[in-house]
């Protein structure tokens, strides 16, 4: 009864289509998570992101949960996530690509996990990383650290989304740094983030990263660009 009269004041709204959610739903009602374009995990080297940053990155596996393309659900969730701050978003899509993650062996094999970081000034702004909940969770099913404190940002800028790789990279590089790196020593790393575009962040991320000693580079996002 409680629940109900709280549910009438402030109703449980699909993420992706604004829509009342039943009583056995959260977040995403199931019409839109039927409707949401999975991506195919491929953990054998041959994932979106292995051909995105060949040649950039030594990329040990990687996986994404979405497409994304303008104008379709998966943008409507990056955005009820980014702009109107619906935290709950990060976590469930952390559980079920973590769940994913899981079927597919990465448990006890991903020391620590590792979010793209946000400037402090636009965290102060948003008021939380949106991929928090997403590493958290992950990290949570695969028995792994979380670790954000390791990947920081020198500066923040615009959104990037729909640049070319090389503007996008212009813009990016050397705006991470490490802190504390050796405690990546011989680690397996997995980084995450919510939207892989050209790769020009997750590279940057990377090359950061690559001054620790012997580590093992994993990828996950909740989408990639198609």
């Amino acid at each position: 009864m409680i629940q109900d009269f709280k549910n009438l004041l402030f109703p449980r709204l699909c993420a992706c289509c604004d829509e009342n959610l039943m009583k056995f739903e959260d977040v995403i009602c199931t019409f839109c998570r039927n409707e949401l374009p999975l991506c195919q995990n491929y953990f054998d080297g041959d994932h979106e992101l292995h051909k995105i940053l060949y040649g950039r990155v030594r990329l040990h596996q990687a996986a994404s949960l979405f497409y994304f393309e303008k104008k379709n659900n998966v943008q409507q969730l990056i955005h009820d996530l980014k702009y109107r701050k619906n935290r709950a978003i990060s976590a469930f899509l952390g559980q079920w690509i973590g769940e994913i993650l899981f079927q597919a062996g990465w448990q006890n094999q991903i020391d620590i996990v590792i979010p793209v970081p946000l400037h402090k000034r636009r965290l102060r702004t948003r008021g939380f990383n949106q991929v928090e909940g997403f590493g958290k969770a992950i990290a949570a099913k695969l028995s792994a650290k979380y670790e954000d404190k390791v990947l920081l940002r020198k500066s923040t800028t615009k959104t990037q989304v729909f640049k070319s790789r090389f503007a996008r990279t212009d813009v990016v590089q050397g705006n991470f740094y490490s802190k504390n790196i050796e405690s990546l020593n011989h680690k397996h790393i997995l980084l995450v983030d919510d939207l892989a575009t050209t790769g020009s962040t997750l590279e940057a991320c990377w090359m950061a990263l690559n001054s620790a000693k012997n580590i093992k580079l994993n990828i996950a996002t909740m989408a990639i660009s198609k």
